[in-house]
């Protein structure tokens, strides 16, 4: 990818990803494609980067529930749920995501950007402004790069968007500014476009609910395993070790050539078919009482690999704010019950904060939804709404929970509104809506003839 402090310069714009955050950036895309540094001869990636970032975004979304209030935006809107099921894990594992809203002939749509591939221009109060998009495309042996340019004034309340491009022989730099009109995808877009009357951001910017302690004055999200980097780094190289106390552990037999057939066209002894890892052959002195065989069968020192391997898989769950047991195994008779409850706890609390920036940027994103489709298809139509829940079966089970609820009904503690404003995610108006006319469901009589009668 281009450097950001290129693009920053071509474009005459302040770039806020300092070097630190550019290698920051650079180490987690290797980790999360198993490219790290330190993956080489026989050390071998475990995946563990990937394995956070998914299952993070399993616990995120596994119980997500959204939709829109405009029946027609909705439709758009539950075709881009799937797009960020599929890359949401790309963007806890850069620190952020980029939504940015854009409209076609064939309807609105959303395109996702990791945050190693968009260059953040402006903040307002911890609020993305301005960001520049680059897009790379190779004609023969030209590259050309598209930046998108998008600029919020909130004086103004106005979103422009610039496209510009630039043609080089070289993909890894900008070259020099050329025409749209020289890439046939591009000839299309305008080099400038300025909306009016918008409330916010065209755009909406997700990052993880983390301090940045990459760099501090950056106003940039970490990766969601930038705390278990060098934990990461060790398990790779333990679990070579494990494999390596394996294969060297295997049982043998050292054998004179003496032992074996002897192949007169390759003039080596022949080895048993299928168990040629089994013996290994030295040469021996016919004069001299030599041992003709022996075997080699040391003893296994796996349990001490794999204790200091599930120590290392433990310290990498409590640096990515994952529960004990996701990733390791848990003796449950060397911890006690607050113990347990307490790693789930933290679990359930990184989850619940990722959900929270993640509702806030899919609001935005439903803003700009609406504003784009409202003014091509010109529209006037109100103020559309984001229902969103992401439910609560982290930390507790919903069917034991639904079962304790269940009771305190039926002993008059809860009031049966609240159970299905609980069950259902809903308002107090739609659970009074959906209560049965009859209370025979909770336990409060026995329904007349007219009710059982179909």
């Amino acid at each position: 990818m281009i450097d950001a402090n290129e693009i920053a310069g071509a474009l005459k714009l302040p770039c806020l990803s300092s070097g630190r955050m550019q290698e920051a950036l650079e180490l987690w895309e290797s980790m999360y494609r198993d490219e790290a540094d330190w993956v080489k001869q026989r050390i071998r990636s475990l995946k563990l980067p990937s394995i956070v970032a998914k299952e993070l975004k399993r616990l995120t979304l596994k119980e997500l529930n959204a939709s829109v209030s405009d029946a027609e935006l909705d439709a758009a809107f539950q075709k881009f749920l799937p797009l960020l099921r599929r890359q949401l894990d790309h963007g806890l594992a850069m620190g952020g995501l980029l939504l940015k809203p854009y409209w076609t002939q064939t309807g609105i749509h959303v395109d996702l950007v990791p945050q190693n591939q968009y260059l953040p221009i402006s903040f307002t109060d911890d609020t993305c402004d301005a960001a520049a998009c680059p897009e790379t495309m190779t004609i023969g042996s030209t590259s050309y790069t598209r930046v998108e340019i998008h600029t919020y004034d909130r004086v103004k309340q106005t979103h422009m968007i610039e496209n510009r491009c630039f043609r080089s022989d070289n993909p890894a730099f900008l070259g020099r500014e050329c025409s749209l009109q020289e890439v046939p995808a591009w000839a299309g877009m305008l080099p400038k476009k300025v909306f009016h009357n918008v409330k916010q951001p065209l755009f909406s910017v997700f990052q993880v609910p983390d301090a940045n302690s990459i760099d501090p004055d950056s106003p940039l999200g970490v990766s969601v395993f930038a705390d278990a980097v060098p934990f990461i780094r060790d398990a790779d190289q333990q679990w070579e070790r494990i494999l390596w106390e394996l294969e060297s552990s295997e049982r043998a037999i050292d054998a004179s050539e003496d032992f074996f057939r002897f192949n007169p066209d390759t003039k080596k002894p022949e080895l048993p078919h299928g168990r040629e890892r089994m013996y290994r052959v030295f040469n021996t002195n016919p004069n001299k009482n030599d041992q003709i065989f022996s075997t080699f069968s040391p003893e296994i020192r796996d349990v001490s690999c794999f204790n200091a391997f599930n120590q290392m898989l433990r310290r990498i769950e409590s640096a990515s704010g994952l529960a004990y047991g996701t990733l390791s195994e848990v003796n449950d008779t060397d911890k006690t019950a607050e113990e347990i409850k307490a790693s789930k706890q933290r679990s359930y609390d990184r989850v619940h904060d990722i959900q929270e920036n993640l509702r806030a940027a899919v609001e935005g994103a439903v803003y700009g939804m609406q504003y784009l489709r409202d003014y091509y298809e010109n529209r006037r139509g109100g103020e559309c709404t984001l229902t969103c829940t992401f439910g609560d079966g982290i930390l507790e089970d919903t069917d034991k929970e639904f079962a304790r609820r269940m009771q305190m009904v039926t002993a008059g503690l809860l009031s049966k509104e609240e159970l299905l404003k609980w069950y259902f995610s809903c308002d107090a108006g739609t659970a009074q809506a959906m209560m049965p006319k009859s209370d025979a469901l909770f336990g409060g009589g026995t329904p007349d003839a007219d009710t059982l009668r179909v």
